[in-house]
């Protein structure tokens, strides 16, 4: 994910995330550690803050302490003292990139898309003249940042410009063909989401918003099964998010659907698998529905799916002697 201000220093992240919310912002005042670790973290953020503060009442014109106090205070989550030093800033040095871009952040943060743009649009135009412009990284994550907040204003057309200004240089950003992808979405463009769709999991293949957002294609293409998966993997990749949950939720219970693939292994052997992977897509752990989907896939001389599907089978039973034996005759 693009990480925001001098990237390493100020712990705030955006993220896409799809259907109508496109941002959330996430602040990295992280839950993951203990508390204790929280109350080290805080204690060292402080203690740093104090000495920043100190540097800039020595040096008050000097935009680089401001800037690196603004990311502090941003750090320990005191928005309103970090939107001051990095105007501050700005006061020294009007084109500071990193402090438009702290306040851009910020901005979005809050959801003040109009004030964001603007910073987005001063960052862009103060760095596209710039002599080495075409690497500049900072200018790259502006036209990103600024499609963004645009698709966030509902102006899905000229956010595709500025998306599209960031993928020129750097074309493997799943990010940015995601938000892509989005835009799209809500310009009606089908074939152009399904193609960034598609960028973003070739890059990212767990991308969760990405695989949901093609699963609800796959679906009106009518192709149950492969959404089942694509929903599947949302869901693993996105602990606790309820709409790829709710999707799987609608193709009913894993039982039913293996009780149609068995009864179809014989005659329809197509349908069969259609079932096999829905099951084993709503219930992960079903032995069963692995076995069935891994010998059909090898009946249709699907040799590198099969073992796929038979190296799950061995996830779930290792040492199981049926698979052991099938990927030895599938040369694996």
């Amino acid at each position: 994910m693009k990480l925001s201000m001098n990237s390493h220093v100020l712990g705030i992240a955006v993220k896409v995330v799809g259907l109508l919310v496109v941002v959330a912002l996430v602040y990295l005042g992280y839950t993951v550690f203990s508390t204790q670790r929280g109350v080290e973290k805080n204690s060292v953020t402080g203690r740093a803050i104090e000495s920043l503060v100190e540097q800039v009442k020595k040096s008050p014109t000097n935009a680089g302490a401001r800037i690196l106090l603004a990311q502090a205070l941003a750090s320990d989550g005191r928005l309103d003292d970090s939107v001051e030093q990095f105007q501050n800033a700005l006061k020294i040095e009007e084109d500071n990139a990193a402090a438009l871009e702290g306040l851009g952040l910020i901005a979005m943060k809050r959801e003040e898309w109009r004030t964001a743009e603007g910073y987005w649009q001063r960052l862009v135009d103060s760095l596209k003249s710039g002599q080495f412009a075409s690497q500049d990284q900072r200018l790259e994550r502006a036209y990103y940042y600024r499609g963004v907040t645009l698709i966030s204003l509902k102006a899905y057309e000229d956010a595709v410009l500025y998306l599209k200004e960031a993928l020129r240089m750097k074309r493997d950003d799943a990010d940015t063909h995601y938000a892509l992808s989005v835009a799209y979405r809500e310009l009606g463009s089908d074939s152009n989401q399904r193609k960034e769709l598609e960028t973003a999991l070739a890059f990212v293949p767990t991308m969760a918003e990405a695989n949901y957002d093609m699963g609800i294609l796959l679906l009106a293409d009518g192709d149950k099964a492969g959404a089942a998966e694509l929903f599947r993997r949302s869901a693993d990749n996105a602990p606790g998010r309820a709409e790829p949950l709710k999707q799987l939720e609608k193709l009913g219970p894993a039982g039913d659907h293996l009780a149609v693939a068995k009864s179809l292994q014989k005659s329809d052997t197509k349908g069969a698998l259609v079932e096999a992977r829905i099951a084993i897509a709503l219930e992960p752990t079903n032995i069963e529905a692995a076995r069935l989907v891994a010998h059909l896939l090898e009946g249709f001389e699907k040799n590198d799916e099969a073992a796929t599907a038979y190296e799950r089978v061995l996830q779930l039973v290792p040492q199981d002697p049926d698979a052991t034996e099938a990927l030895a005759r599938l040369g694996k």
